[in-house]
């Protein structure tokens, strides 16, 4: 367990999600948050995810969640569903690690830091730099970031900017088209 938890932190950091604090570095606005597994052995991708907490509280008495917003933008699902439903041809995807491709503002992220030791090395200070699960905004920060992409683009692809729109809630799109040829070009 040991193993696939530095694994799964191993990747973070490898994927530049995430970098290492330098003693000089060091911020006085900052936040840790604790972490810990979810072990999912059955998962055929990830058996193990690491899970932020933003909740912990402060000496104020107060968490990282308890002073964020979380917004309301998500489309209500059982629209989403009912759409669907009246598709001929259906297309479901999956925004793969949808948080973590969205990169956070240099300036927020020692808000966003945690302490991770491995065996090797005592606890080393990281400061997290994609949108975080376990955050209260991070549902809204990656809704918005893709309805802003859908209407940035709106005019060179307008089938797919529809969909972003109307048919995707939170990393999953569910959607299609009334013929096999539209719901081919919905996919490519």
């Amino acid at each position: 367990m040991q193993k696939l938890y530095n694994d799964f932190l191993e990747e973070y950091e490898n994927l530049d999600h995430m970098e290492k604090i330098n003693n000089g570095n060091l911020s006085t606005i900052n936040y840790y948050m604790r972490h810990h597994g979810v072990f999912k052995p059955d998962s055929t991708s990830t058996k193990l995810r690491v899970v932020f907490n933003a909740s912990s509280l402060t000496t104020t008495g107060k968490s990282l969640n308890d002073v964020l917003l979380s917004g309301e933008i998500n489309e209500d699902v059982f629209n989403i569903m009912l759409r669907f439903r009246k598709h001929q041809s259906v297309l479901i995807a999956d925004i793969r690690q949808m948080f973590r491709q969205i990169l956070i503002d240099p300036s927020q992220r020692d808000l966003l830091r945690i302490l991770w030791k491995t065996k090797e090395e005592g606890p080393v200070a990281y400061r997290l730099k994609t949108v975080t699960y376990g955050t209260k905004c991070a549902s809204f920060l990656a809704t918005r970031v893709l309805r802003q992409l859908a209407m940035d683009e709106a005019k060179d692809f307008p089938l797919a900017s529809e969909v972003v729109l109307s048919d995707v809630y939170m990393d999953n799109i569910v959607t299609g088209s009334k013929d096999l040829g539209t719901a081919i070009v919905l996919k490519d």
